[in-house]
């Protein structure tokens, strides 16, 4: 195995290798079979009080795109298998599903099939996607996916090339800088979390995992580190993104919220008003 110290979070830039690794990753966790239990470990999907905040803010995004747009391009990067790109197809945008995983696209076309040709599938890797900079979209959706990603930062600078002049960038169940939380928010969001995972198998690996991964130590060819990637680098940066956008004349704003697979925490955590989640809306605004 190769081992690699993990480098500092913000500013941290992985090699061509390590993103081709992650995608890879990917393909191989979201087979067919493991599509059928996907549900259970995605809170955005599982749990009814976040599938209603995602639908909120789905509404604002797309009523924002109307205004320039009569008929919104939506390009939904990591569609996985449908649940997320349903809203959009649903209020009449055009749509472009992209993942690697063929087995969650299988049950995407299924799931979207009655609205015809205004969904188009691709099953390739987003940097195949992101190179056509003469498709332009007005919203780029990422569901649950920048975590998933090593060097999210360069993705998003290649997002905002196929944006249109008023476009928008959308992402949604990301984990929040950890240090940005709070240490109760993370001991209780850890307890959450090993309460549902002592009954998915595999306790003792998943234990071992989290102690080699809190020394800082990346396994390169361990399909899990390169999956969830977000636990060995700090969580993602939602700061840092603000901030990228800022830069570049977009208006951004970040919606923190609850999220947990466990279905005992999750109101719990959101009751008492813990964050440990976001979404981004960024709007690209014209220079004139």
């Amino acid at each position: 195995m190769i081992v690699k110290e993990m480098p500092a979070p913000k500013g941290d830039r992985m090699d061509e290798r390590i993103n081709r690794i992650a995608a890879l990753a990917n393909d191989l966790t979201y087979n067919a079979e493991a599509t059928k239990t996907y549900i259970d470990g995605a809170p955005h999907i599982k749990h009814a009080s976040l599938r209603t905040l995602y639908g909120k803010l789905v509404v604002q995004v797309f009523d924002d795109a109307k205004k320039h747009a009569n008929l919104p391009k939506v390009l939904d990067l990591g569609a996985g298998e449908g649940s997320v790109t349903l809203p959009f197809l649903e209020l009449g945008a055009k749509v472009v599903a992209v993942d690697i995983s063929n087995g969650q696209l299988d049950a995407l076309r299924v799931k979207c099939e009655r609205f015809g040709d205004m969904l188009e599938v691709r099953c390739e890797d987003i940097n195949i996607t992101l190179k056509h900079k003469s498709a332009k979209y007005d919203i780029v959706v990422l569901n649950s996916f920048l975590h998933h990603v090593p060097d999210y930062m360069g993705m998003i600078k290649e997002i905002v090339t196929v944006l249109s002049p008023y476009g928008q960038f959308f992402s949604f169940q990301d984990p929040l800088r950890y240090d940005t939380v709070g240490k109760a928010t993370m001991t209780f969001s850890q307890l959450a979390y090993f309460s549902w995972r002592v009954f998915r198998g595999d306790v003792l690996g998943g234990i071992k995992r989290r102690i080699r991964r809190a020394r800082g130590i990346y396994l390169e060819d361990v399909l899990h580190d390169n999956v969830e990637y977000h636990v060995i680098r700090n969580g993602v940066d939602q700061e840092d993104i603000c901030e990228f956008f800022r830069e570049h004349d977009f208006d951004c704003r970040v919606v923190p919220y609850f999220s947990t697979q466990s279905r005992l925490f999750q109101p719990i955590g959101a009751l008492v008003g813990m964050k440990n989640t976001f979404a981004i809306i960024a709007q690209k605004q014209p220079v004139n």
